[in-house]
């Protein structure tokens, strides 16, 4: 057999024998020669064994005398086919590499110039486009290789102005002891009330930033929206300096305390105890308390309230943080039942955080800090941390959780299964609501138009006159109406939910040691229980089902 090439064209010259020719004869051939990557034309081929055969037969019938030649076109070289996909954003762009059938491969150079050539100029990655070609010279002949081999860039807005607190313990302290040594802590100490005096510096305010713009893969610039300039939200107790007016400082003594794009200085009280020789404190500034709250007193504070004893006390209220040094401890025992009734209650604008607590009511807008245990109480806040911060290893025992994100302790529930109802749907909770409210507005949409199309159906029946016709429009108008609301409901319905799936996604309950059984747990509608004991878990939603997984 003999093979020529023209133009891409292969063909193969075969003298007609005696002996027997098959399509894995000539292809063998062909990979001998070095055309195996070739694009075979199968026809062409099977044409040739026919022909092969019927001349073969006239040899052996010995109508014909040996000598004839076939040739073939049987296969030929396709150079490497190169296309685009743009993204619909045109924030990338990806390659698409037909491998060649023998013929030249895509160059990294030819690609760009064919990219550019598309429309694409901007954000190559030349890591990809050298991955993409070599993976394509070695793939299968007329396999598709596909790699995105440009990016645009993300615009970037400016941020607004940023508010820092210059004074750390402005800050939430949260529940980290001051350590006495390496291996001693005084669990019952926070450190030093942090105070200030006229002149102090509190907050420096960081100008807005300009952003940086985007930019496609195609070349249109993507314009930043340039941060705003926050103004300033003067509380009382502070003012702006005469020589910088992006710092503010305190005008008076006090406690300093963070506000929305400012800080306050409150007037402080402070007292030994808070029992029947005091009354009930309730003060527009902070509170500081050296003792105890004792059974039946009430603090309630436009600022922080820091008690270095425990509290047994009917309320305390602040507008800032609440700081126990000690216990809080109730006298009832509650089931778990968010409607169950407390001896004592704790509410703050920040966060709540204590040694330990027990049988009490404890809301808080921020998180609630427990040092070392709670037990059987009832608690609204963003997250729950029984334990540090960073080491969350402190006991939930029983009670009832309305929660934003979730808890993070050492060992959730009791070898007694005590129960502990977890609802993380304080933030999902209001937007399901709105959902209720606009799927009724949607069924009474959808029932107006029904009684509209009843009308119509009803007008068909009579024979036509101009102020049936002119009553016709109307309706139809009249439904077009109403079938625009209710599409525009649905719609408000479909992102409620995707603001729904997105807070729940963003929940979690964390045991880093043990996991008991009787713990429920609520991520809105759906709900799981543990029916017996784990070792470090978490319970979080799992291609959005709720599953008790190892926390590792």
């Amino acid at each position: 057999m003999q093979f020529t090439e023209h133009n891409n064209s292969i063909k193969i010259t075969v003298p007609v024998t005696l002996d027997a020719l098959s399509a894995d004869v000539v292809k063998s051939a062909m990979q001998q020669a070095g055309y195996s990557r070739c694009f075979v034309i199968q026809d062409q081929i099977t044409n040739l064994l026919v022909e092969y055969q019927q001349i073969q037969q006239k040899i052996k019938d010995k109508v014909k005398a040996e000598g004839d030649t076939l040739t073939y076109r049987i296969a030929e070289k396709k150079d490497a086919e190169l296309s685009f996909d743009i993204a619909e954003d045109t924030m990338s762009a990806a390659a698409i590499i037909t491998a060649a059938w023998g013929g030249a491969p895509v160059s990294a150079n030819s690609l760009v110039k064919a990219a550019q050539e598309a429309g694409i100029v901007f954000g190559f990655s030349k890591e990809h486009i050298i991955k993409l070609v070599t993976h394509a010279s070695k793939a299968e002949p007329g396999s598709r290789v596909k790699l995105i081999i440009a990016r645009g860039r993300d615009v970037k807005h400016g941020e607004n102005s940023r508010f820092e607190a210059i004074i750390p313990e402005m800050q939430s302290r949260r529940n980290r002891p001051l350590v006495q040594s390496e291996e001693k802590a005084d669990l019952r100490d926070f450190g030093v009330i942090p105070a200030v005096q006229a002149g102090d510096a509190m907050i420096r305010r960081h100008p807005p930033t300009a952003g940086v713009d985007g930019m496609t893969v195609t070349g249109s610039l993507i314009a930043a929206v340039p941060g705003q300039v926050i103004e300033w939200q003067l509380a009382e107790g502070v003012e702006l300096s005469a020589q910088d007016p992006e710092l503010l400082l305190a005008a008076r003594d006090g406690l300093p305390r963070v506000v929305e794009h400012g800080a306050t200085v409150d007037e402080v009280f402070t007292v030994k105890n808070v029992d029947l020789a005091t009354g009930h404190i309730i003060f527009k500034g902070s509170v500081v308390i050296n003792g105890d709250v004792t059974e039946g007193m009430k603090v309630i504070a436009g600022g922080n309230v820091f008690v270095k004893g425990f509290v047994e006390g009917t309320l305390i209220d602040a507008g800032g943080d609440i700081k126990i040094g000690g216990s809080i401890i109730g006298h009832q025992i509650p089931s778990a039942e968010k409607d169950s009734s407390y001896s004592t209650e704790l509410k703050a604008r920040g966060d709540i955080q204590c040694n330990l607590a027990q049988y009490a009511r404890l809301s808080s807008e921020g998180n609630v800090y427990i040092n070392k245990q709670i037990m059987h109480c009832a608690v609204a806040a963003a997250k729950v941390y029984a334990g540090p911060e960073d080491n969350p290893n402190g006991k939930v025992i029983g009670g009832y959780f309305y929660l934003d994100y979730g808890i993070y302790t050492g060992n959730l529930g009791a070898p007694s299964s005590s129960k502990i109802l977890i609802e993380l749907n304080r933030l999902v909770d209001p937007i399901a609501e709105k959902q209720d409210v606009l799927r009724v507005s949607i069924t009474a949409a959808k029932k107006d138009m029904q009684d509209i199309r009843e009308q119509l159906e009803k007008l068909k029946k009579i024979e036509g006159n101009a102020q049936i016709e002119k009553r016709r429009l109307e309706l139809t108008a009249e439904f077009e109406e109403h079938k625009s609301v209710a599409l525009a409901l649905i719609e408000d319905v479909k992102q409620l939910e995707q603001q729904r799936q997105e807070k729940l996604a963003a929940t979690i309950i964390v045991a880093r040691q043990q996991l008991f059984s009787a713990v429920e747990v609520h991520f809105g509608k759906d709900q799981i229980r543990s029916r017996r004991e784990y070792g470090p878990s978490k319970i979080l939603l799992v291609d959005g089902s709720p599953a008790i997984e190892p926390f590792f």
